[in-house]
């Protein structure tokens, strides 16, 4: 029983149309289903926080250098 498995998000990610307005559909429709609207708030702070973070140790690490 060897079934193919089908992936219609590699199909719809592909399909040629603007991959930014896709990102913003992915963002908005994850944001806007009403669970753990909280714990989706602290994961963003959290990877923004981090970001900025690794540019922060980035340029110390650029100031120190020079």
């Amino acid at each position: 029983m060897t079934k193919k498995i089908t992936n219609n998000f590699d199909k719809w990610w592909n399909d040629g149309e603007n991959k930014f307005k896709k990102l913003i559909y992915l963002f908005t429709s994850w944001w806007d289903d009403g669970n753990n609207k909280l714990f989706k708030a602290i994961f963003i702070s959290l990877a923004f926080h981090v970001i900025f973070a690794i540019f922060w140790f980035f340029f110390k690490g650029i100031n120190y250098i020079f």
